[in-house]
């Protein structure tokens, strides 16, 4: 019987082959699932790497997949990388931008975000009450008439002027925050408080009544829309004291260091009264709660745009 030889070159061809057809299977795998891939897609409809980088970081997976369905538009970059980009506004600034393309991207973002580009009365809509101390209240966003705080209490007269009411929520912050000021050699006292609906209405109506309403909506809150009526907003001032020129007084500038440490926010910020609606106001505390206050003096927004983003953009 004759033995065959071992071949070995057919079996050194064999091993290549199956060598090749191993890595051609791996590599097809591997280009399958790279088309699986957001680098992919974005390729094939004219982005390019850089592009792609700022969306992968940028966007969650559900705003990849809705803007694969649109076509390349470069101006979208001028948003993705803004820090307070919110996704389902992007058509929004564009619009915006073609109106006024003087203004910076960042401001186009808080502007719309915040919806202070459109007629605040004419859009009315109801507070979200259970928000608790970040409900938000102004121009647009309004109490029913029939909500009521269920907390207030009168502050202490060692702290304000006779008749002053404001929510428990906040006491405990308000009273050590003046203490600590106390300390340093500040004396504070809550000037105005808490309003009622009614009370608030009455206001309005007096003003309106002396100077038209076109003027009182200028200075005064329609009712429902003070942020008086939640027994969270306050005007804190020194006590027994006026300057001609308060933002100078060693008084304020220890209360801009200090109050967001205590939970409370300078409501009306200068260089805001586009988004607030209101003019500047040096003494006008809202109480948010020490994490929100820090946020907002940190990131040097006002109430509206963080709202926009860390509140109602989590819904």
């Amino acid at each position: 019987m004759k033995v065959q030889k071992f071949n070995y070159i057919r079996f050194s061809i064999f091993i290549i082959i199956l060598i090749l057809i191993i890595v051609g299977v791996i590599m097809l795998v591997k280009h399958i699932n790279y088309t699986k891939t957001y680098e992919y897609k974005f390729l094939q409809i004219g982005y390019n790497l850089d592009e792609i980088g700022i969306i992968e970081n940028n966007l969650s997976d559900k705003e990849k997949d809705n803007l694969l369905g649109r076509k390349y538009n470069k101006m979208y970059f001028d948003f993705f990388k803004e820090k307070y980009f919110l996704y389902s506004n992007l058509d929004k600034y564009l619009e915006y931008q073609k109106e006024n393309d003087e203004e910076t991207n960042t401001k186009i973002v808080a502007i719309i975000n915040t919806e202070a580009n459109i007629d605040w009365y004419d859009n009315e809509k109801e507070t979200d009450t259970s928000k608790g101390v970040l409900m938000l209240v102004n121009r647009m966003y309004g109490l029913n008439k029939s909500y009521k705080v269920e907390d207030i209490v009168d502050v202490p007269l060692k702290y304000a002027y006779d008749g002053m009411k404001l929510s428990k929520r906040l006491m405990n912050d308000l009273t050590d925050l003046c203490d600590v000021a106390y300390e340093e050699g500040y004396t504070f006292v809550v000037a105005e408080s808490y309003r009622t609906y009614k009370e608030q209405k009455k206001l309005y109506n007096n003003y309106a009544n002396s100077f038209g309403q076109s003027e009182a909506d200028l200075y005064v809150a329609r009712p429902g829309h003070s942020e008086y009526e939640t027994g969270l907003s306050l005007d804190l001032v020194p006590y027994n004291k006026t300057f001609k020129n308060p933002k100078k007084s060693e008084e304020y500038k220890w209360l801009r260091e200090n109050a967001y440490r205590f939970g409370f926010i300078f409501r009306f910020e200068e260089g805001k009264e586009d988004i607030t609606k209101f003019d500047a106001d040096t003494w006008r505390l809202r109480y948010v709660g020490i994490d929100a206050a820090s946020m907002i003096k940190n990131e040097g927004i006002c109430f509206e745009e963080y709202y926009a983003y860390f509140v109602k953009g989590e819904e």
